[in-house]
């Protein structure tokens, strides 16, 4: 064996039938977060056979498996996001004899580094985008978290009935925070009366909720927890992608790709928590099982960023803005993922590969809320942002809207983000400047830099169009009018249009209130895959009470051993 990037590495795959076994090492300290990306794993290059194993403590050791056999496990979770990792907990909890399987598409959370955050081009990291995979999930180490609570997620309420939707929260939320030293400040449920009035007079009105805003340090602490409390009591493979499942007499039959090859594993249960990573492909496994899923009602966006000090009196009062408008009694617009505090926010790139057909990659946005990051050099501020989203309008099906927006976006930029000035956007003209000359002109550090400048207003139809202008102008003005700041013409010119913003893409299947899909098959679907739960705390409410149903009503043979 030689050591690659501090961990153990086969100097050669396995032969066929043969065990490959990646023994305990030693391994370095974590090099700083946004250090320049080098080769290995996480970085750019492919993922070592020793990011398939379950990494003990800090990269201490890795356990030893075997490869080249076949293996039986009670519940084998599909996705190490925050519903896999809540499902994974509870069923251990409440049945500490179960043999859990935790499969992980994407890397180690200490090996999950954004060559975007680092002021450097999108790679796709190899294949397996950093963002969107990798323990953790949406919860990316080195990036702050929110944590919202109902009544943000109201569809789940609707699921599962007010009582057990307050229960499954507090659980989640608690579960969440537990490993913090001070428990973090919930804002956002009771809004100041100047805040109301402020958005009553654009005629729109705040939701409010508790949010935790979750600081970049408290948030690797929570993870780094997560992590701990599964050491040792799952078994977690890293860099392993669920590509396959069919009935089988003990239960479910999975085929698991990874770097060292093909395996075939069996399980009493299969829990899918497979998130963004598995935007499509849970839908066609669901297909092939004959699942029915309910089309999504798409939305498209843009994402606005601007100087952090134009939405931080508004985000210090509601971390999570949500004002959803009702346009002509016809079109919605609403916010989307609010990254307004007083430190602002980080925009992601969430690179999706082949996840949407042979037409060619495509990379959408996402925002991060940020605590922690440092001001800029010089007179210029920090960066803020948040999505705004109308419903895909006049592109026929689901299927032929998604398909209708994303050749546009193909043909328009090769499915790479586009930045545009607002001025630029709103009156639908060209940016007469490069990117490069863009950014030198604004008074605000701009969070990302691997962008083209672009007509971003051509990725909509007209229909979208006006909604997100008018949404836009409706939102801001209100926003403006609760801090008491007026934007003077030039402020068109100091915020950026980045696009796209998608939602909506998950597929609804049938399920009951354990999240598992009809017919008594040993299928439970959750988190974003579950088409009705979005954000950090509602995906772990859907994998802790998929958990709960499987150790309530099915006996499983881990469990009597």
């Amino acid at each position: 064996m030689r050591r690659v990037s501090g961990v153990a590495r086969c100097c050669s795959a396995p032969q066929q039938g043969a065990t490959a076994r990646v023994l305990a090492v030693a391994s370095r300290p974590p090099a700083p977060w946004c250090s320049r990306p080098a080769a290995g794993p996480g970085y750019g290059g492919p993922p070592s056979a020793a990011g398939c194993v379950a990494a003990r403590g800090r990269g201490s050791e890795f356990r030893v498996f075997s490869w080249g056999l076949t293996m039986h496990v009670d519940v084998a979770v599909a996705g190490a996001g925050p519903a896999g990792l809540a499902c994974a907990r509870t069923l251990l909890n409440e049945q500490p004899g179960l043999r859990v399987l935790l499969l992980e598409a994407g890397r180690a959370y200490r090996r999950r580094p954004c060559p975007v955050d680092c002021g450097f081009h999108c790679t796709g990291c190899a294949g397996v985008c950093n963002v969107i995979s990798g323990f953790g999930g949406s919860m990316h180490y080195g990036d702050g978290a929110k944590l919202s609570q109902l009544p943000s997620g109201r569809r789940l309420t609707d699921h599962l009935g007010g009582l057990r939707a307050d229960e499954l929260c507090q659980q989640a939320y608690g579960w969440l925070t537990g490993a913090l030293t001070v428990p973090p400040v919930l804002v956002g449920q009771a809004v100041s009366p100047g805040a109301v009035a402020a958005f009553a007079a654009d005629g729109l009105a705040l939701r409010e909720y508790p949010v935790a805003v979750l600081s970049e340090s408290g948030l690797r602490t929570v993870i780094e927890s997560l992590h701990t409390e599964l050491d040792g009591r799952a078994i977690l493979w890293h860099g392993s992608e669920l590509t396959g499942a069919e009935l089988d007499r003990a239960g479910m039959r999975l085929t698991v790709r990874n770097v060292a090859g093909v395996r075939q594993v069996t399980a009493g249960r299969l829990v899918l928590a497979t998130g963004r990573r598995g935007v499509t492909a849970t839908t066609r496994l669901l297909d092939t099982l004959g699942i029915p899923s309910q089309p999504p009602d798409m939305s498209v966006g843009i994402r606005l960023e601007m100087p952090a000090p134009l939405l931080a009196a508004i985000g210090a009062e509601h971390p999570d803005v949500k004002v959803t408008q009702h346009l002509d009694g016809r079109q919605k617009v609403k916010t989307f993922c609010f990254c307004g505090g007083p430190n602002g926010g980080r925009i992601k790139f969430t690179h999706y590969h082949d996840a949407f057909g042979p037409g060619g990659p495509v990379i959408t946005l996402d925002g991060h809320e940020t605590l922690e990051r440092h001001q800029p050099d010089g007179h210029r501020h920090l960066a803020a942002n948040f999505g705004l989203l109308c419903q895909a309008t006049g592109r026929g099906t689901p299927a032929a809207a998604l398909g209708s927006f994303l050749t546009g976006y193909r043909e328009l930029s090769g499915g790479r983000p586009l930045v545009q000035s607002l001025r630029a956007f709103l009156t639908r003209t060209d940016t007469p400047a490069s990117w490069e000359e863009i950014r030198t002109r604004l008074s605000f550090d701009p969070s990302v830099a691997d962008l083209v400048a672009g007509r971003v207003d051509r990725l909509f139809a007209d229909a979208e169009h006006a909604a997100l202008a008018t949404g836009f102008r409706r939102l801001m003005d209100s926003i403006l009018r609760h801090s008491g700041t007026l934007l003077p013409d030039s402020g068109l010119d100091d915020i950026l249009v980045i696009g796209p913003e998608l939602e909506s893409l998950w597929a609804t299947p049938p399920l009951d209130d354990g999240f598992q899909v009809p017919r008594g098959l040993p299928l439970h679907v959750t988190g974003d895959a579950a088409g009705i739960a979005q954000g950090i705390v509602q995906a772990a409410m859907t994998g802790i009470a998929a958990a709960n149903a499987i150790t309530r009503t099915h006996t499983l043979a881990g469990a009597t051993r």
